[in-house]
């Protein structure tokens, strides 16, 4: 499974992202999910790969990280082609998806720019 997410995964991420005041989880191309139930139900028919929107301090803009599933890691990547980066980790780290996310923005953006933390 190198494209989409794995329904385990995406739970975890769901519970973790979906009641943050600040980031959001969508499918691609797709409004955000409101609740953990609607991730949950897209889940069970879908296998495709997320997004997690997290703005910058004090900044209007923001960055798109894909997430997607590599047997039992979670990959995030940012695809952009002035600070693209990417980061795995092994499913049962995830509960350190913020940590995780904050360090990749934070490389790709040499520091330059600050996410807002979840």
């Amino acid at each position: 499974m190198s494209n989409g997410i794995n329904p385990s995964h995406g739970k975890t991420i769901a519970e973790l992202v979906i009641p943050s005041k600040t980031w959001s989880l969508h499918p691609e191309k797709k409004p955000a999910f409101t609740s953990i139930d609607e991730a949950i139900d897209y889940f069970a028919d879908n296998n495709e790969p997320l997004y997690i929107k997290v703005p910058f301090v004090d900044e209007e803009d923001n960055v798109l990280v894909h997430v997607n599933s590599s047997g039992e890691d979670v990959v995030f990547t940012i695809s952009d082609l002035n600070h693209g980066g990417e980061s795995r980790v092994d499913a049962s780290h995830l509960k350190n998806l913020s940590s995780t996310v904050v360090e990749l923005i934070e490389q790709c953006y040499d520091e330059k720019k600050s996410p807002e933390t979840m």
